[in-house]
């Protein structure tokens, strides 16, 4: 099993994480009106997913033999999910989804943060690990103040909902080309040299290969619930 001692909270929330990740799934679409036996369905092929993705960081890339391979399989695992959201988009948005569970996804992005404590420790590279974390940090506020304008009574306008998909979705971008970037042994490396840089490996490894695309995906569902809401101003 390839792994790195993480900071036990690290493990914690990144495991934690990712096992709830199926109940978010199943929350949002019976909290959208969509019946138990579909809610079901999708969140067990997202649990399945997750079980593959938890097997491939400790164990299937690392067979691999070229790293860049990894990264090659984390891009196409970015891009699925969202690219069945669009393609198959009456089936998973419908006449669109709870805004308010879409966003609650987005407000625990609190957990890029622990990029920071891992540079700390030695295990990722420092431009990645502030850069990233910042940036997650932000998004989670952005979603946070439009789940206390929910939840007080106010109405988050349009403009707001479309600040967090784009602030969210530039901040993944630059993340994962920072992390590709500070990773040794892969072709595309410029910084980070000589630093630890292990976003590749358990725990770690479960944001890029799981939590991630579960998340980008979710953006693409927030922006398509907004464009069939003709209510948000």
């Amino acid at each position: 099993m390839q792994e790195i001692e993480a900071h036990s909270i690290t493990t914690t929330v990144l495991m934690g994480s990712s096992i709830f990740v199926p109940f978010i799934a199943f929350g949002t679409y019976k909290a959208s009106g969509a019946s138990t036996q579909k809610s079901i369905a999708i969140s067990a092929v997202i649990a399945v997913w997750g079980v593959l993705m938890y097997y491939f960081s400790v164990v299937w890339q690392f067979r691999l033999g070229n790293p860049d391979w990894a990264w090659v399989i984390v891009i196409v695992n970015l891009i699925i999910p969202t690219a069945l959201v669009f393609i198959f988009k009456n089936f998973f948005i419908g006449d669109g989804l709870s805004l308010k569970w879409l966003t609650i996804t987005q407000s625990t992005r609190f957990m890029g943060t622990l990029f920071i404590l891992e540079n700390i420790r030695g295990f990722t590279g420092t431009t990645f690990a502030y850069v990233s974390g910042f940036g997650d940090f932000m998004a989670a506020v952005i979603a946070l103040t439009i789940l206390v304008l929910i939840f007080t009574g106010g109405k988050p306008t349009k403009g707001l909902y479309m600040f967090l998909i784009v602030f969210g979705l530039l901040d993944f971008v630059v993340a994962y080309g920072l992390s590709i970037s500070s990773s040794p042994g892969v072709s595309l490396q410029s910084i980070a040299i000589g630093e630890n840089h292990s976003m590749n490996m358990y725990p770690l490894a479960l944001l890029p290969y799981f939590l991630v695309p579960f998340a980008t995906a979710y953006h693409f569902m927030m922006y398509l619930t907004i464009k069939r809401n003709p209510e948000l101003k």
